[in-house]
């Protein structure tokens, strides 16, 4: 039986444990306010060009090529926001090192050498952290003699000199055939474009990658053309950073070189 003061007494115990859930709660909401939010990944601007690559570079934002997905997700895996940008590879390299980009994508010739930092490992490039790995090829039209040994051209006719198709703005390419005697063409925009150029007698030989060149030539509208059995070289293509703004850029670079390296392999990589 309660006293006369029972209900009283119990109201006050309710009254005092509602005070001290308010308090948790008030405690709980001031914490919340003090701890600050977390930050938003940093936004990683690479530059991958303005002209498709195939299969690496799409330029479809619709539908990434296989070196435009391992960019986002080794962003992802080094908590950066990757943001791919599409110009072409001469703005590319200027907004680089007027830091409106972070990264581009470079082969290691030696002005990009001098130009760019590239991932390295006991003072010599990594190439376990490249992005590909990519034969440069000749192509040629059916019933030309034109021939590659591994060290020279061969079948030239007397006194000519052979001239060279390079898509604009393909480095490697161009700094490959520098010490040939060769003439060089790099009018083409597109690989497409280049071989039709050589199957209309434009020039006698296009060069540049077979991942790219098997693609366009299976346009059934593009004459019979012949690859060349021995590749003119094998070239890595890194994603690489200016060496203007190294300080502030060369630790999440790394994050991401060592996210490229551990995932480039895997199978959802190697198809398109």
């Amino acid at each position: 039986m309660l006293s006369e003061h029972g209900t009283p007494m119990l109201a006050a115990m309710h009254a005092m444990r509602s005070l001290a859930v308010l308090a948790i709660v008030l405690m709980r909401v001031s914490l919340s306010w003090a701890q600050p939010a977390a930050e938003p990944p940093r936004i990683w601007r690479v530059c991958v060009g303005d002209q498709p690559v195939l299969p690496y570079i799409s330029n479809d934002p619709r539908h990434l090529g296989r070196g435009e997905r391992l960019l986002v997700e080794a962003g992802r895996a080094a908590e950066l926001s990757v943001l791919l940008q599409r110009y072409p590879f001469r703005r590319c390299r200027n907004m680089l090192a007027s830091g409106d980009s972070d990264m581009v994508l470079a082969g290691p010739t030696a002005e990009n050498l001098e130009e760019f930092r590239f991932p390295m490992k006991s003072g010599t490039l990594d190439a376990e952290r490249r992005i590909a790995r990519l034969n440069l090829v000749w192509v040629r039209r059916a019933d030309s003699p034109l021939d590659w040994d591994g060290k020279r051209l061969t079948g030239l006719p007397e006194g000519q000199t052979v001239k060279i198709g390079i898509r604009f703005g393909q480095r490697v390419a161009a700094s490959a055939v520098r010490q040939l005697p060769v003439l060089i063409d790099e009018s083409a925009l597109t690989a497409k474009l280049q071989l039709r150029m050589l199957a209309a007698g434009r020039f006698d030989l296009a060069l540049g990658l077979q991942d790219e060149f098997e693609l366009a030539l299976a346009d059934p509208d593009i004459k019979p053309l012949v690859v060349l059995p021995r590749a003119l070289l094998r070239e890595d293509f890194y994603a690489v950073i200016s060496q203007k703004h190294l300080a502030a850029n060369l630790a999440p670079a790394e994050r991401m070189w060592t996210a490229i390296g551990r995932l480039r392999d895997l199978p959802e990589f190697q198809r398109d």
